[in-house]
């Protein structure tokens, strides 16, 4: 419900800054250079969906984003093989440069000899270039420690994504 909700928000914010309309679009698991995938919206917003998996711990579906022929999102919706769920959001300047990555996220966690315990995990990090401006994390409301490493995974998993799109759209 959380993740509808941010998703309905940001879809709205993007509507009335773009005066985009509802869209939908064809699902494909290469989209890399695929115009089909691309569904046109009043202005110049444009969104392209996909779907990757790892083959063994996660499947997501992922829709990019372009203002003005420029990739300035990608959303993801990943499922990992345990049930959990996580939502992540790629953020670029517009100039092919990562600026934000977000993610909330469902964990299990084990707790001694008692059931596992859900918890709720929210992720933030700010780029300038290369470099890592600002990070938090906050897992059940408690500030905790993002480490270098989950900042590598994220970064990683970004460029596994943002290469099965294109960063600029021209239309065919």
């Amino acid at each position: 419900m959380h993740q509808r909700l941010l998703r309905c928000a940001w879809a709205a914010a993007l509507c009335l800054a773009a005066a985009c309309a509802d869209t939908s679009a064809d699902r494909s698991s290469d989209t890399g250079a695929n115009p089909r995938g691309f569904v046109t919206a009043a202005g110049d917003t444009l969104r392209q969906r996909g779907v990757w998996s790892d083959s063994g711990t996660a499947e997501s579906e992922f829709a990019a984003l372009y203002v003005n022929r420029a990739l300035v999102a990608i959303d993801e919706q990943m499922h990992f093989t345990d049930g959990m769920r996580s939502t992540r959001r790629y953020r670029y300047d517009g100039v092919q440069q990562l600026r934000q990555i977000s993610e909330e996220r469902s964990l299990t966690a084990a707790s001694g000899n008692s059931t596992p315990t859900l918890l709720r995990s929210h992720v933030e990090v700010y780029f300038t270039g290369d470099r890592v401006d600002s990070s938090r994390k906050v897992v059940d409301a408690v500030p905790t420690t993002l480490q270098p490493y989950d900042i590598d995974n994220f970064r990683r998993h970004e460029r596994i994504i943002a290469a099965r799109v294109p960063t600029t759209y021209t239309a065919p």
